[in-house]
């Protein structure tokens, strides 16, 4: 059994942020060392900010105090492949794992500053910098773009750009502004060239254009508050709800979503909730729809998982074909390096066939993986 990780990140060298306060000003993004005294290297963008190694501390505990004196170290503190993609490839041998799909870290933040001038010019950086952190092992090191959505125009420009360099997939921010969710028409060009180019866009937890990630104030940010980060997946759900209800996926039926991070205990019940919602709407009211949600979601959507065991126990009514499991490498709630510890535990009576199809066959042929490049566990 071979295992690829179909969600982990790497976290972006300061070289990604350099030059670009000097020509946007505070509003753009920047690596500040010891910010306000607070010690290590920090991200900074206008009113947030985010210790650097807080997001590659794969391995160690919150609760103990030598990790605060690692994330004080910062940059220094990381792991050598969070940084270095040759050295990666030793960081999985130590997982069990053949390869990685690697999101951004600190530039998930970034979608929340509000000028998609300033993304843009972030994400192009981030772009050029992840296809050379890839370059010597491509069927190995899966590296994923960022686009400056809801910008249209810019994101197509970019998305092309990019993926000319060899990205593979791309990131857009879950929760969009209110008045224009992911079914407004203003989309559609952009839902077409990413169909066109075959191109696979994620949707990750804490990803938003707003800090709050959409979320009611009284629940708090996604990332900062026990109501928040509890209830953080119906940030998906209502992205989900949007793109399937609301006709993109019956307009471009080749789109393919990946839903990260959330965990999927959730889903198989909102999935069913979905149909029995449409069965109980006024059928002209939905006329413009040719299949139940379900049939949607199951053709266009796939869904993340790292140690989720509920998910797993209700993974018939979610779909084999639907699910990819990821080891979350390097943040501080990865499973790494005990990745098959937890996945022998999580997968006790799921069959061989169904381990291999979640852990392994899936990202694979979603990223167009080179199987024969991969090492033999």
């Amino acid at each position: 059994m071979q295992y690829f990780s179909g969600d982990s990140h790497i976290v972006e060298h300061a070289d990604c942020f350099a030059g670009l306060s000097e020509r946007y000003g505070d509003a753009a993004p920047q690596i500040i060392r010891d910010y306000k005294g607070k010690p290590g290297d920090w991200y900074v963008c206008g009113p947030m900010s985010v210790p650097v190694a807080r997001l590659g501390i794969a391995g160690n505990r919150l609760d103990d105090p030598a990790t605060d004196k690692l994330i004080a170290r910062g940059y220094e503190g990381l792991n050598p492949g969070v940084l270095d993609g040759d050295k990666r490839l030793e960081e999985q041998a130590t997982d069990g794992i053949v390869g990685e799909v690697m999101y951004p870290s600190l530039n998930m933040f970034t979608w929340a500053c509000g000028d998609t001038e300033i993304m843009n010019a972030a994400f192009q950086r981030h772009n050029d910098w992840i296809v050379h952190y890839c370059k010597n092992a491509p069927d190995r090191l899966i590296g994923i773009g960022c686009l400056p959505i809801p910008d249209v125009d810019l994101a197509i420009e970019e998305m092309t750009r990019a993926s000319r360099l060899g990205v593979r997939g791309f990131m857009i921010p879950t929760h969009t502004p209110t008045d224009r969710p992911y079914h407004h028409s203003d989309y559609d060009p952009f839902w077409a060239a990413a169909q066109e180019m075959n191109l696979p866009l994620t949707m990750h937890i804490f990803v938003g254009t707003s800090p709050d990630g959409g979320m009611p104030a009284h629940w708090g940010t996604p990332g900062g508050t026990i109501k928040g980060y509890t209830m953080a997946f119906t940030t998906a759900l209502n992205a989900m709800i949007d793109l399937i209800c609301g006709g993109v996926l019956e307009r471009f039926p080749r789109l393919k979503f990946i839903i990260a991070e959330y965990e999927i205990g959730w889903l198989a019940h909102m999935v069913e909730r979905l149909d029995h919602a449409i069965y109980r709407t006024p059928q002209h009211a939905v006329d413009y729809l040719t299949m139940k949600p379900s049939e949607y979601f199951h053709r266009n959507f796939i869904a993340t998982f790292e140690d989720d065991k509920f998910g797993i126990a209700t993974r018939h009514g979610i779909g084999i074909d639907n699910l990819m499991w990821g080891n979350d490498y390097p943040h501080h709630d990865s499973i790494w390096p005990k990745s098959m510890k937890v996945l022998d535990e999580i997968m006790d009576g799921v069959s061989a066939d169904e381990v291999q199809k979640m852990c392994f066959d899936t990202v694979c042929d979603l990223y167009s993986v080179d199987k024969t490049k991969l090492p033999a566990r």
